[in-house]
């Protein structure tokens, strides 16, 4: 039974650092309080998953509900190529050229999908081989709007 608690302490307390290290970015960011969504793609890190969050971003990039912003990026020129984008003609995309967004836990390598209200984190999960859907389920969520 402690061991249990244990590994549920421990996942509370990573989500917990999570939510105040974005909490502090997004303020940083100076975030719209109309911003519904947030997706956070790291450019190192899981390459399945952030390639599923570069679709996500490529089919939904009108949608001005969501803010997509890149971190870690390599190279712009090289991602805006790979999904046909031109950056500077979204303004919701925000490049994070500060490294704000780097979160400071083991899962800094996945796509995180943040629901915002009203300015504030609601939630948030990452694209990862253990959650492999969370682009599905999201991209379900702003379809229905």
């Amino acid at each position: 039974m402690s061991l249990l608690s244990a590994t549920t302490s421990c996942k509370e307390s990573e989500k917990a650092v999570e939510a105040e290290n974005l909490t502090t970015a997004i303020y940083k960011a100076k975030v719209d309080n109309d911003v519904q969504w947030i997706v956070l793609l790291p450019g190192l890190g899981c390459h399945g998953c952030i390639q599923e969050g570069e679709a996500f971003m490529r089919d939904h990039i009108e949608n001005t509900g969501i803010l997509f912003v890149l971190t870690k990026i390599s190279s712009l020129k090289i991602l805006q190529q790979k999904i046909g984008i031109k950056m500077e003609e979204h303004p919701n995309v925000y490049i994070d050229r500060g490294n704000d967004f780097n979160i400071q836990t083991g899962n800094s390598v996945y796509p995180c999908i943040i629901r915002m209200k009203n300015g504030k984190i609601v939630d948030h999960e990452y694209q990862s081989p253990k959650n492999g859907s969370a682009f599905r389920k999201l991209s379900d969520l702003v379809q229905v709007k």
